[in-house]
Order: structure tokens, then sequence, then C-alpha cells
């Protein structure tokens, strides 16, 4: 059996994504400054403000997905082909 904390925390959790239980966790405090602490180490409200950071940019990431799939369905619609470049199709009207 593993000696490492987080191997630990990875063995032991109720989840099937375990696995992707990282070393460190990642969060803003309340001044706006970035925190890193070893999950290790965490509190349950470190866990509870890394899960609110993590989701803020999952949803970053999202809106930034969609975006893009709008602009190539427009190119697509527009007739553009693989090798045009977005700036040079003509999306007005």
């Amino acid at each position: 059996m593993s000696t490492n904390p987080v191997a630990l925390l990875r063995q032991r959790a109720p989840s099937l994504y375990s696995e992707f239980l990282p070393a460190d966790i990642r969060y803003r405090n309340v001044a706006g400054h970035s925190e890193i602490v070893a999950l290790e180490s965490a509190t349950v409200d470190e866990l509870a403000f890394a899960i609110q950071t993590l989701h803020r940019e999952a949803s970053v990431i999202t809106r930034q997905r969609v975006a893009l799939e709008d602009l190539y369905t427009a190119l697509r619609l527009r007739m553009a082909r693989g090798p045009d470049r977005v700036i040079d199709v003509n999306l007005e009207g």
C-alpha cells in the first residue's frame, strides 16, 4: 500500500473519478489572490472553493466552445472550406 497521501486518498475516495484527484487544489481567496494547497492539507471549505473555481473556469471554456461551434456553423453555411481563413469569409447578410 502506498504511503503517498494523495495516492491513499485516490484509493479511499468513493468516486469513479478518484484517479483524477489532483495533488494540489487551486482557488481564489477573499482578496482575489490565487491559493494553492496540497490536497491532503486542504480543508473542506478549501475543497468547496476549488470546486467553485473549477466550475467558473469550465463555464468559460464551455462558452468559448459554443461560440467557436456557432462560428464554424456560420462559416460552413456560407460555403467556407477547410483552408479558408476565418477573417476572409463574408459573414454579413
